[in-house]
Protein backbone atom coordinates (compact mmCIF):
# COMPACT_ATOMS: atom_id res chain seq x y z
CA UNK A 1 0.00 0.00 0.00
CA UNK A 2 1.72 3.40 -0.70
CA UNK A 3 1.37 5.21 2.33
CA UNK A 4 2.06 8.89 1.34
CA UNK A 5 -1.37 10.04 0.16
CA UNK A 6 -2.59 9.03 3.46
CA UNK A 7 -0.28 10.53 5.31
CA UNK A 8 -0.65 13.38 3.60
CA UNK A 9 -3.90 13.82 4.00
CA UNK A 10 -3.74 13.23 7.58
CA UNK A 11 -1.70 16.28 7.58
CA UNK A 12 -4.00 18.38 5.75
CA UNK A 13 -6.62 17.27 8.56
CA UNK A 14 -4.52 18.36 11.76
CA UNK A 15 -2.86 21.10 9.98
CA UNK A 16 -4.93 22.44 7.10
CA UNK A 17 -2.57 24.28 4.30
CA UNK A 18 -3.50 26.55 1.68
CA UNK A 19 -2.33 26.55 -1.60
CA UNK A 20 0.58 29.59 -1.77
CA UNK A 21 -0.53 30.44 -5.29
CA UNK A 22 -4.82 30.32 -5.07
CA UNK A 23 -5.59 30.28 -1.35
CA UNK A 24 -7.20 26.89 -1.93
CA UNK A 25 -7.73 25.12 1.92
CA UNK A 26 -6.18 21.83 2.26
CA UNK A 27 -4.05 21.90 -0.41
CA UNK A 28 0.04 22.55 -0.13
CA UNK A 29 -0.01 23.31 -3.75
CA UNK A 30 -2.96 22.81 -6.25
CA UNK A 31 -1.79 20.72 -9.60
CA UNK A 32 -3.48 23.45 -11.37
CA UNK A 33 -1.61 26.28 -10.26
CA UNK A 34 1.64 24.41 -10.62
CA UNK A 35 0.60 23.42 -14.06
CA UNK A 36 -0.24 26.97 -15.01
CA UNK A 37 3.26 28.51 -13.79
CA UNK A 38 4.64 25.10 -15.14
CA UNK A 39 3.14 25.37 -18.11
CA UNK A 40 5.52 27.19 -20.52
CA UNK A 41 8.28 26.16 -22.13
CA UNK A 42 11.15 26.08 -20.03
CA UNK A 43 14.08 28.46 -20.69
CA UNK A 44 16.81 26.57 -22.62
CA UNK A 45 19.94 25.20 -21.31
CA UNK A 46 23.38 27.14 -20.58
CA UNK A 47 26.41 26.62 -19.56
CA UNK A 48 27.64 27.79 -15.90
CA UNK A 49 30.61 28.47 -16.67
CA UNK A 50 30.66 31.18 -19.46
CA UNK A 51 26.96 31.12 -19.69
CA UNK A 52 26.03 30.34 -23.53
CA UNK A 53 23.87 27.88 -24.99
CA UNK A 54 24.06 24.35 -23.77
CA UNK A 55 25.76 22.20 -25.45
CA UNK A 56 28.50 24.99 -25.77
CA UNK A 57 31.70 24.77 -27.96
CA UNK A 58 34.22 25.01 -25.33
CA UNK A 59 32.32 23.14 -22.46
CA UNK A 60 30.53 20.83 -23.97
CA UNK A 61 27.43 19.63 -21.45
CA UNK A 62 29.91 19.38 -18.53
CA UNK A 63 28.31 22.54 -16.60
CA UNK A 64 24.62 21.97 -18.15
CA UNK A 65 22.67 24.11 -15.82
CA UNK A 66 18.55 23.01 -16.70
CA UNK A 67 15.73 25.01 -15.22
CA UNK A 68 11.87 24.61 -15.57
CA UNK A 69 10.83 28.58 -15.41
CA UNK A 70 12.08 32.24 -14.96
CA UNK A 71 12.66 33.55 -11.94
CA UNK A 72 9.50 35.89 -11.82
CA UNK A 73 5.85 36.43 -11.49
CA UNK A 74 3.94 33.53 -9.72
CA UNK A 75 7.51 31.56 -10.54
CA UNK A 76 9.84 33.88 -8.07
CA UNK A 77 6.76 34.44 -5.32
CA UNK A 78 5.59 30.27 -5.15
CA UNK A 79 9.08 29.50 -4.86
CA UNK A 80 9.93 32.29 -1.83
CA UNK A 81 6.83 31.01 -0.08
CA UNK A 82 7.76 27.26 0.00
CA UNK A 83 11.64 27.95 1.01
CA UNK A 84 11.26 31.01 3.56
CA UNK A 85 7.46 29.82 4.72
CA UNK A 86 8.30 25.78 5.42
CA UNK A 87 5.55 23.62 3.19
CA UNK A 88 7.62 20.51 2.69
CA UNK A 89 4.69 19.67 0.69
CA UNK A 90 4.29 21.81 -1.86
CA UNK A 91 8.15 21.81 -2.15
CA UNK A 92 7.77 18.12 -2.87
CA UNK A 93 5.32 18.60 -5.76
CA UNK A 94 7.54 21.38 -7.27
CA UNK A 95 10.31 19.04 -6.69
CA UNK A 96 8.16 16.14 -8.75
CA UNK A 97 7.69 18.96 -11.21
CA UNK A 98 11.32 19.14 -12.11
CA UNK A 99 11.00 15.83 -13.69
CA UNK A 100 9.81 17.59 -17.35
CA UNK A 101 13.53 17.95 -16.83
CA UNK A 102 15.58 14.94 -17.00
CA UNK A 103 15.96 12.74 -19.79
CA UNK A 104 15.21 9.29 -20.65
CA UNK A 105 19.02 8.27 -20.36
CA UNK A 106 19.01 10.04 -17.03
CA UNK A 107 15.95 7.18 -15.84
CA UNK A 108 17.91 4.34 -16.97
CA UNK A 109 20.12 3.99 -13.34
CA UNK A 110 23.37 5.48 -12.05
CA UNK A 111 22.49 8.43 -11.46
CA UNK A 112 22.01 10.20 -8.64
CA UNK A 113 20.35 13.42 -6.88
CA UNK A 114 22.44 15.61 -5.13
CA UNK A 115 20.97 18.79 -3.66
CA UNK A 116 22.63 21.65 -2.21
CA UNK A 117 23.02 21.43 0.88
CA UNK A 118 21.84 24.66 3.63
CA UNK A 119 23.82 27.11 4.85
CA UNK A 120 25.29 26.29 8.93
CA UNK A 121 23.88 28.09 11.35
CA UNK A 122 23.71 28.55 15.19
CA UNK A 123 20.74 27.04 16.26
CA UNK A 124 19.51 25.54 19.61
CA UNK A 125 16.81 23.58 18.19
CA UNK A 126 17.02 20.85 15.66
CA UNK A 127 16.03 22.72 12.33
CA UNK A 128 13.58 20.80 9.43
CA UNK A 129 14.08 19.44 6.66
CA UNK A 130 15.07 22.19 3.91
CA UNK A 131 12.98 22.88 1.03
CA UNK A 132 15.49 21.33 -1.32
CA UNK A 133 15.60 18.31 0.51
CA UNK A 134 11.88 18.30 0.20
CA UNK A 135 12.22 18.81 -3.05
CA UNK A 136 14.83 16.62 -3.80
CA UNK A 137 12.46 13.64 -2.35
CA UNK A 138 9.96 15.05 -4.97
CA UNK A 139 12.41 14.73 -8.33
CA UNK A 140 13.33 11.48 -6.89
CA UNK A 141 9.44 9.54 -6.90
CA UNK A 142 9.15 11.31 -10.10
CA UNK A 143 12.18 10.15 -11.72
CA UNK A 144 13.23 6.93 -9.87
CA UNK A 145 16.37 8.35 -9.18
CA UNK A 146 18.34 8.12 -5.75
CA UNK A 147 19.08 10.53 -3.62
CA UNK A 148 22.38 11.48 -1.73
CA UNK A 149 23.18 14.34 0.13
CA UNK A 150 26.64 14.43 0.00
CA UNK A 151 27.65 18.21 -0.13
CA UNK A 152 28.41 20.52 2.51
CA UNK A 153 29.99 24.19 2.73
CA UNK A 154 33.57 24.71 3.89
CA UNK A 155 33.10 27.11 5.95
CA UNK A 156 29.65 29.70 7.27
CA UNK A 157 29.55 31.85 4.30
CA UNK A 158 26.97 34.61 3.82
CA UNK A 159 24.33 33.40 1.26
CA UNK A 160 24.27 34.30 -1.95
CA UNK A 161 20.90 36.11 -2.22
CA UNK A 162 22.12 38.42 0.84
CA UNK A 163 25.25 39.49 -1.34
CA UNK A 164 25.27 43.07 -2.35
CA UNK A 165 25.66 42.49 -6.15
CA UNK A 166 26.44 40.20 -9.32
CA UNK A 167 29.93 40.97 -8.61
CA UNK A 168 30.10 39.58 -4.69
CA UNK A 169 28.31 36.56 -5.72
CA UNK A 170 30.59 35.57 -8.82
CA UNK A 171 33.49 36.15 -6.52
CA UNK A 172 32.22 32.82 -4.33
CA UNK A 173 35.33 30.70 -3.39
CA UNK A 174 36.28 27.74 -5.45
CA UNK A 175 36.78 25.48 -2.91
CA UNK A 176 32.80 26.71 -0.95
CA UNK A 177 32.14 22.89 -1.16
CA UNK A 178 33.39 19.78 0.22
CA UNK A 179 32.28 16.09 -0.86
CA UNK A 180 32.02 13.16 1.70
CA UNK A 181 33.84 10.28 0.54
CA UNK A 182 33.85 9.77 -3.42
CA UNK A 183 31.04 11.51 -5.56
CA UNK A 184 28.89 9.62 -7.33
CA UNK A 185 29.49 8.83 -10.88
CA UNK A 186 26.45 11.11 -12.53
CA UNK A 187 25.29 13.65 -10.30
CA UNK A 188 21.76 15.35 -11.10
CA UNK A 189 22.96 18.64 -9.03
CA UNK A 190 19.68 20.61 -7.68
CA UNK A 191 19.58 24.48 -6.30
CA UNK A 192 16.77 25.90 -6.00
CA UNK A 193 16.92 29.29 -8.32
CA UNK A 194 19.93 30.21 -10.57
CA UNK A 195 20.98 33.93 -10.60
CA UNK A 196 24.36 33.38 -11.37
CA UNK A 197 24.96 30.08 -11.78
CA UNK A 198 28.02 30.52 -9.05
CA UNK A 199 26.96 28.21 -6.47
CA UNK A 200 25.60 25.65 -8.87
CA UNK A 201 29.56 26.18 -10.56
CA UNK A 202 31.35 25.63 -6.96
CA UNK A 203 29.13 22.61 -5.89
CA UNK A 204 29.62 21.17 -9.68
CA UNK A 205 33.31 21.82 -9.34
CA UNK A 206 34.05 20.15 -6.24
CA UNK A 207 31.63 16.84 -7.48
CA UNK A 208 34.06 16.71 -10.68
CA UNK A 209 36.94 16.64 -8.14
CA UNK A 210 35.84 14.27 -6.12
CA UNK A 211 35.67 11.66 -9.06
CA UNK A 212 32.06 12.33 -10.72
CA UNK A 213 32.12 11.65 -14.63
CA UNK A 214 29.20 14.18 -15.43
CA UNK A 215 27.23 16.64 -13.28
CA UNK A 216 24.26 18.15 -14.72
CA UNK A 217 22.29 20.91 -12.92
CA UNK A 218 18.63 21.02 -12.42
CA UNK A 219 16.74 24.42 -10.53
CA UNK A 220 13.46 25.35 -10.57
CA UNK A 221 13.78 28.84 -11.84
CA UNK A 222 16.62 31.10 -13.64
CA UNK A 223 17.21 34.83 -13.30
CA UNK A 224 17.39 36.11 -17.12
CA UNK A 225 20.27 37.22 -18.42
CA UNK A 226 20.80 40.68 -19.53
Amino acid sequence: MNWAPVVELLGHLLMPESCPVCGKLASPLCPECLEKISAPAPPLPHCLRCGGASPCERHGRRYEVRSLTLHKGEARELLLTVKYGGSGLAARKMGAALGRLVGENERQGGWTIVPIPPHPRACFFPRGDSHLQWMARGLSRAVGVPVRECLRWKEKRTPQKRQPDSQSRRAMPEDSFVCAGAAPERVLLLDDVSTTGTTLLRAAQCLYGAGAQQVTSLCWSVARRT
